[in-house]
């Protein structure tokens, strides 16, 4: 899941994101990040996440936990 920390950076635009980082918490978190980063994990590993589960993010880790129950790991 090195990528995909890899890729949050550059989307947030900040130099450290780890699981335990509350994700409202980062400045460049609003819609159009939301949509970025939606659509990077569609991209770089073909799953979508539901509104209902998006919306249930807390923290990085909880989008990191989707995106491998999803990918089965």
């Amino acid at each position: 899941m090195d990528v995909f920390y890899q890729k949050l950076r550059e989307i947030l635009e900040c130099d450290e994101v780890s699981r335990e980082n509350d994700i409202g918490d980062f400045e460049n978190w609003d819609s159009l990040g939301v949509l970025t980063i939606l659509a990077m994990i569609d991209s770089t590993y073909k799953v979508s996440i539901s509104s209902e589960e998006f919306l249930k993010v807390r923290k990085v880790g909880d989008l990191e936990d989707i995106v491998r129950a999803k990918l089965g790991r």
